[in-house]
């Protein structure tokens, strides 16, 4: 199964951070999807319920704020010689928390 990295961030902490398979974001003109070798992207979100599921194939679901999306695939990362060349999701925001409702 292909993974990628995958963090949300606020100005005052990470909130999660994780090597994940899949990510259901809430964007501007709905909600999208984000799997691994995804295209390059950067999309603004108003915020709402983003769902992640972990290489273990637990879903967690957290309530973030409105942000900014950020999809950028290891070929077009630089690299240094000890990092691992995956892929890389950034969902920059000023409010997150998990969330106890799903996505249906």
């Amino acid at each position: 199964m292909a993974t990628f990295q995958f963090e949300i961030i606020t100005p005052e902490r990470i909130v999660y951070s994780a090597n994940i398979s899949s990510l259901i974001a809430p964007g501007t003109e709905g909600y999208f999807g984000v799997l691994a070798h995804h295209a390059p992207l950067i999309a603004c979100s108003n915020g709402g319920k983003l769902k992640i599921r972990e290489v273990s194939n637990q879903e967690r679901v957290f309530e973030v704020g409105s942000g900014i999306v950020e999809v950028l695939p290891a070929r077009l990362r630089k690299q240094s010689a000890s990092s691992e060349k995956m892929d890389r999701v950034i969902f920059f925001t000023k409010q997150a928390q998990p969330a106890q409702a799903e996505i249906k």
